[in-house]
C-alpha cells in the first residue's frame, strides 16, 4: 500500500485536492495571458474568407455551425475577467466598424503572447508598457500614408459595392460580389440628403427557400405575418397606426358588472357594439385604407373593418410599428381614435403575398422617397440565413463607417505587413529598453497574416518570407494570392486580396480585389539590378517597388 504523502501546510491544506492557485502578481498575469491566448487560437482558425466553420452549442442546446467571431464569442462562456475584456472589445470593435472582431482578439493574443516572453527575459512591465504604447502611436500615425484609395462618391453603388465586398466576403465567401452589389444598392437608397446613415433604417428579413441570389432589395418593408382582414391588398394606401389592440379597451382587474333586468343588459351590449362601430366608422372617414395595430385583434372590429373596406395588419414586435412609421410618415397612436390628419401615412401599394410557403405583408414604395430599405433574404436552411444576416449586417457597419471617413487600407495582410516592417526598423535603431516592446508588437502584426496563410493552405514559412522581403523593397500593397499561384501576389501595382483555395478558380483566373485595394500605388522608375528570387514568389511578383 502506497504511504499517504501529506500537504504542506499552509494554503494547500484549506484547499480541494487538484485545485490551482497563484501567488504573486507575475503568476496571476501569466493566468491572465495564458487564458486569452486560448481564446485567441480558439477564433485563430475562422479568421478570413477561408476560415473554418465551428460548430457551437448554445447554453439551450441549440447548434450554431459558423465562422463569425461575433456569433461565436457571443455564444462562449467566458470565465477569465480579462478575457471577458477581450471578448467585449471585440464586439465593441464589430458593432463600430462592421468588421475586424477576429483580428481585435488575434492581435490581442499575439501581443499579450510576447510580453509573457519579455517578462519571463526580466524585463519589467513598465518597459513591455511603454514600448506598446510607442508602438501603437507609430502605427497610428502611419496608417494615414498606407490609404491606398479614397472613396469617391457615397452614392455610386459601384464605388461602394468594391469597398464592402471584403467585409462581406469574409463572412459568405462565394457570394461576396453579388451579397457586396445588394448591399451597396440598399445603403445608398438609405443614405439621407443631408449625407448621414444609420444601420436601422435597413431592415432584414429572412425567408426560408430559394437560393442566396434570390435575395432582392425592397423600397419599404416586409412583414412576414398575415393579414387579418378580408381585404388583401390596397393601392395609394394611407395608413393609420395604432399600438393598442383593435377594439374597445378592457380593464386589468376583474369586475362585476350588476344588471337588474333582460333590458339593461340588452341595451348594455348593443351601446358596446354601437360605441366600437362609430369608432371604426371614424377611422374610415378620415381616410385611412389601411390600419396597423400592435395588439389583439376583436372579432367584432374585424368584422366592421371588413364591412367597411379596411385591410388590417397585425404586428406584434413594437420595434417593427417604429420602423414601419417611418417609412410611411405615420404617428403611432396610443388608442383607438379617429386619426388626426397628421398622423396617416401614405404607400403606393400595400398587398398580402407569398414568397416560397411564407406569407408576406410588403409594404411598398415604388420610386417614391422612402427613408427605409428592406433586404430580403432567401436561403435554403437556417443557419445559412443567419450567415447571410451576418455579412449583410456588417457589410452596413462597414459602411456607416465609411460616411465618415472614405479612405481604404491594401487588405489581404498587406497594412499589418507593412506596419510591422516599419516598426521593426523603428525598434532596430531605439536605444532605451522601449525597443524590445516595439519589436514585439511588430511581430505581433505578422500573426495576421500568417492566419490568413494558414487557413488558405499556404507554406506560412515560405509566403511569409516572400511577403516580408516585398514589403522591404518598398513595396507597400503586396499581399497574400491564393494556394495555386505564388505566395504573394503584387500585380501591375495592384493587391490581389482574394484568396483561392481547393475547389475554386485555377491559377490562370485572377481573383476579384476586395476592398482598400482598388487604386494602385504609382510606380518607382526601375534599377538595373533585379533582387534575386525568393522561395513561394516568381519573377512578377518582384517588380520594382512603388515610390513612398
Amino acid at each position: 500500500m502506497a504511504a499517504h504523502v501529506p500537504l504542506p501546510p499552509g494554503l494547500p491544506q484549506l484547499l480541494k485536492a487538484g485545485t490551482k492557485y497563484f501567488s504573486g502578481l507575475q503568476e496571476s498575469l501569466f493566468s491572465h495571458i495564458t487564458a486569452c491566448r486560448a481564446l485567441a487560437m480558439c477564433l485563430r482558425t475562422s479568421y478570413g474568407p477561408l476560415g473554418h466553420n465551428k460548430l457551437v452549442i448554445t447554453h439551450l442546446g441549440k447548434a450554431l455551425c459558423t465562422a463569425h467571431a461575433g456569433t461565436i464569442l457571443r455564444e462562449l462562456e467566458l470565465e477569465n475577467p480579462v478575457a471577458r475584456m477581450l471578448g467585449a472589445a471585440s464586439q465593441a470593435q464589430e458593432e463600430e466598424t462592421g468588421d475586424g472582431a477576429n483580428a481585435v482578439v488575434l492581435l490581442a493574443g499575439a501581443l499579450l503572447d510576447n510580453a509573457e516572453k519579455l517578462l519571463r527575459a526580466g524585463l519589467p512591465v513598465a518597459a513591455v508598457r511603454d514600448g506598446y504604447d510607442a508602438a501603437c502611436k507609430e502605427a497610428v500615425r502611419l496608417l494615414p500614408g498606407l490609404a491606398c484609395h479614397v472613396l469617391a462618391d457615397l452614392r455610386d453603388p459601384a464605388g461602394v459595392a468594391g469597398a464592402l465586398r471584403a467585409a462581406v466576403g469574409s463572412k459568405l465567401f462565394g457570394y461576396q460580389d453579388f451579397l457586396a452589389e445588394l448591399v451597396a444598392r440598399c445603403c445608398v437608397a438609405a443614405l439621407s440628403p443631408e449625407g448621414t446613415f444609420e444601420p436601422n433604417n435597413v431592415r432584414l428579413c429572412k425567408v426560408p427557400g430559394g437560393g442566396v441570389t434570390d435575395s432582392c432589395l425592397l423600397e419599404g418593408m416586409v412583414f412576414c405575418t398575415e393579414v387579418e382582414s378580408q381585404v388583401h391588398q390596397a393601392h395609394e394606401a394611407r395608413i393609420a397606426v395604432y399600438c393598442c389592440p383593435f377594439g374597445l379597451a378592457r380593464s386589468e382587474t376583474k369586475c362585476m358588472v350588476l344588471f337588474q333586468g333582460a333590458a339593461e343588459m340588452r341595451a348594455y351590449g348593443d351601446a358596446e357594439e354601437a360605441l366600437l362601430g362609430r369608432r371604426v366608422r371614424a377611422i374610415a372617414e378620415e381616410g385611412a385604407s389601411v390600419v396597423v395595430v400592435g395588439g389583439r385583434v376583436d372579432p367584432l372590429a374585424l368584422q366592421y373593418a371588413d364591412q367597411l373596406g379596411l385591410m388590417v395588419v397585425r404586428l406584434s414586435s413594437r420595434l417593427e410599428l417604429q420602423c414601419l412609421c417611418r417609412a410611411v410618415g405615420a404617428v403611432p397612436l396610443a388608442s383607438l381614435v379617429p386619426p388626426p390628419p397628421g398622423a396617416i401615412g401614405h404607400c403606393q401599394r400595400v398587398y398580402l403575398s407569398e414568397i416560397g410557403s411564407t406569407a408576406v405583408v410588403v409594404f411598398r414604395q415604388d420610386g417614391g422617397a422612402c427613408p427605409v430599405a428592406t433586404i430580403l433574404l432567401r436561403g435554403a436552411t437556417h443557419e445559412l440565413l443567419c450567415s447571410l444576416e451576418e455579412a449583410v449586417t456588417d457589410g452596413l457597419n462597414t459602411y456607416k463607417a465609411l460616411v465618415s471617413d472614405r479612405r481604404l487600407l491594401p487588405g489581404a495582410g498587406a497594412a499589418e505587413m507593412a506596419l510591422a516592417v516599419r516598426l521593426a526598423t523603428l525598434g532596430t535603431y531605439l536605444p532605451s529598453l522601449e525597443q524590445y516592446g516595439i519589436l514585439e508588437f511588430a511581430q505581433a502584426l505578422k500573426t495576421l497574416p500568417a492566419a490568413l496563410a494558414e487557413n488558405a493552405g499556404l507554406p506560412v514559412n515560405e509566403t511569409m518570407a516572400a511577403l516580408e522581403a516585398l514589403h522591404q523593397l518598398g513595396t507597400a500593397t503586396a499581399g497574400l494570392a491564393g494556394r495555386h499561384s505564388a505566395g504573394t501576389r503584387d500585380t501591375d501595382g495592384q493587391t490581389r486580396t482574394c484568396l483561392r483555395g481547393k475547389g475554386l478558380p485555377p491559377a490562370g483566373t485572377p481573383p476579384p480585389p476586395r476592398a482598400g485595394t482598388l487604386t494602385p500605388l504609382p510606380p518607382r522608375a526601375q534599377t538595373p539590378t533585379s533582387p534575386p528570387l525568393l522561395a513561394g514568389t516568381r519573377s512578377q511578383d518582384l517588380d520594382p517597388p512603388p515610390a513612398c
